[in-house]
């Protein structure tokens, strides 16, 4: 068979006629390859993979310079059916089919193709299978020169396993061993005492491969670690013991950090922590007045080291009850309850400001000195102990004034249960020491206190007051230089609750509420009805008002229910923008 190869001269053709061809003898195999369009097949496809979801496939280009790209099809076997799994430009001659899922084949076949459409014969077709990852891999060193590392095969279709090590996590490895398929663990020989050596594996397939496990690291030792020392205790803040000390060792695989209460006589396990680590936090002790040590050990495979120093410590109670007072100077007078017998001495912080005094064991006050007239300070105490302290006590606001504060306004009084009382005021005061709000039960002809309140606290609940009894408050805001005058009188009586709140259904899709109106002061009643709501994070029940009646009101019929509802309701008396207690709650299924 022949080919004519022509070389038209253009420019001269005009001129002279001329046209240059010659023929030529076609290879055979070359002359298969020729597709219709004239284009020769891509050859040498060869697929293999590079991770255990990607298969990178690389052909011979025999078209050029005139295909127009290539098309890569995909089958999951050498006979198809096949798809296309993506397409390059002209000249390129690899590609990388990624997503794919391991343990599963990959067949590929590559075409060349024209700008109109045209395709190539196919190339020859090539096989592989992406093999899954190893995994659960681990490093055991066995003495000071060798190290078992063993793996899980995941894989049915390995080549073969290449082992990498490398002296740090991040590299660089190097292959150390390839292993037949199907093998699952290597004993490394010849290594370096107290070195560390990180391992990793993959499966090959096909010249290619899978993706790495886990990378487990070990080091070969020849004896127990050192002993730590220096092993230091002080309580946190209350709920926690910090422990310290130093690491004198090269080759622990961790510490255990020991507990004793009984002085050392007998030991616990308090908590287990990694190499190099030397600080932890013990939050299960938590017991104030109660003595408290410690130790360390450093353990590996050989064995533990001794034992740390032993250092003991304790939980001081916290202080509690801190007041303050402001005094002529300016100062402010502090004092506070010493609830620690083992206290090395206590901390004095006012906010801002941190730490402003340091003072020994078993003081109750102290004086500040350092302060302004006319601003509020706040204050807490804590006992000290080994360098650590005790929990905060109560905090207190404080201010030195040297005029007597404004007084409230708006006070408000409103039910808030049918035993409680719930004021409210405006705070006008800028220098208040706190306020006192005081109680009237004949009209405001008597006053007596009910109780008081912190700097800017503005609300008040007067508890176990009884119901049906008017009751009037007032609020007197206080400091140092004196009180305010009043602020304005509110009254408010307390409803007393409904009670026998009965449930019945009566006729289609309602049900009829009927309770029992212990109440001559009430403005009317709320009556609640029980809900569910579900979303991504579960299922909820809450309450919501259905409907507000007016006083006197005995019964509601709740309409539009679906037949076969259960329903659950409350009511409550109303008055003054506050409500007594609930009834009993009643349920029913409506018909």
């Amino acid at each position: 068979m022949f080919v004519s190869r022509c070389v038209s001269f253009a420019s001269l053709s005009l001129v002279l006629g001329l046209v240059g061809c010659d023929r030529q003898p076609l290879d055979p195999l070359e002359a298969s390859s020729v597709g219709p369009n004239g284009l020769r097949a891509p050859s040498g496809t060869d697929a293999k993979p590079s991770t255990s979801s990607t298969i990178d496939i690389t052909w011979t280009d025999n078209s050029p310079p005139n295909e127009a790209g290539f098309r890569i099809e995909r089958s999951a076997t050498s006979g198809g059916p096949w798809a296309t799994a993506g397409t390059v430009d002209p000249n390129v001659t690899s590609f990388s089919d990624g997503g794919r899922t391991s343990e599963q084949q990959g067949c590929y076949r590559v075409f060349a193709f024209k700008r109109n459409g045209g395709d190539s014969s196919p190339s020859n077709t090539d096989c592989t299978t992406p093999p899954a990852a190893a995994s659960n891999l681990t490093a055991t060193a066995l003495d000071h020169q060798s190290v078992d590392v063993a793996w899980k095969d995941n894989s049915s279709v390995e080549d073969a396993y290449e082992l990498q090590r490398a002296t740090a996590q991040a590299g660089p490895y190097d292959v150390i061993a390839t292993l037949p398929a199907n093998t699952i663990s290597y004993h490394n020989t010849g290594l370096t005492t107290n070195t560390t050596y990180w391992y990793r594996v993959r499966a090959t397939k096909d010249a290619g491969f899978g993706d790495f496990s886990n990378v487990a690291s070990a080091t070969p030792f020849l004896t127990p670690p050192k002993a730590p020392s220096g092993t230091d205790t002080k309580p946190y803040y209350g709920v926690a013991i910090d422990i310290t000390w130093l690491d004198n060792a090269t080759n622990e695989d961790g510490f255990r950090v020991e507990r004793s209460i009984d002085a050392g006589v007998t030991w616990i396990t308090a908590l287990t922590v990694g190499p190099n680590v030397t600080t932890v936090r013990d939050y299960d002790f938590q017991t104030a007045e109660q003595p408290v040590c410690y130790r360390v050990i450093a353990f590996n495979a050989p064995g533990d080291s001794p034992p740390s120093n032993v250092d003991c410590t304790a939980q001081p109670a916290a202080p509690s009850d801190l007041t303050g007072t402001g005094a002529s100077g300016p100062a402010i007078d502090l004092s506070w309850k010493d609830n620690s017998a083992l206290e090395d001495g206590f901390e004095v912080e006012r906010f801002g400001s941190g730490v402003i005094a340091t003072l020994p064991a078993n003081t109750t006050s102290y004086r500040d000195a350092g302060v302004s007239p006319d601003v509020t300070y706040t204050y807490v105490v804590r006992a000290t102990k080994d360098g650590g302290s005790s929990p905060n006590s109560n905090s207190v606001q404080v201010v030195v004034a040297t005029v007597p504060p404004a007084a409230p306004s708006g006070a408000d009084a409103y039910p808030g249960s049918s035993t409680v009382a719930s004021v409210t005021w405006v705070d006008n005061a800028t220098n208040e020491a706190g306020f006192r709000v005081e109680r009237s039960t004949d009209g405001g002809a008597n006053w007596v206190a009910a109780g008081t309140s912190g700097i800017n606290q503005s609300w008040f609940n007067d508890f176990e007051r009884p119901s049906e009894q008017q009751l009037c408050y007032r609020v007197i805001a206080f400091n140092n230089a004196g009180d305010s005058p009043p602020s304005n009188m509110d009254c408010t009586t307390l409803p007393a609750a409904p009670t026998n709140l009965v449930a019945t259904p009566v006729e289609s899709s309602t049900i009829e509420l009927t309770w029992a109106d212990n109440s001559g002061v009430e403005d009317g009643y709320d009556v609640e009805r029980l809900f569910d709501y579900c979303d991504y994070d579960g299922c909820y029940s809450y309450w919501a008002s259905i409907a507000t009646l007016g006083p006197n009101a005995t019964s509601y019929r709740d309409t539009g229910l679906s037949p076969g509802e259960f329903a659950t309701y409350f009511v409550q008396a109303l008055k003054d923008g506050g409500s007594s207690d609930q009834s009993n709650q009643a349920s029913a299924t409506a018909p």
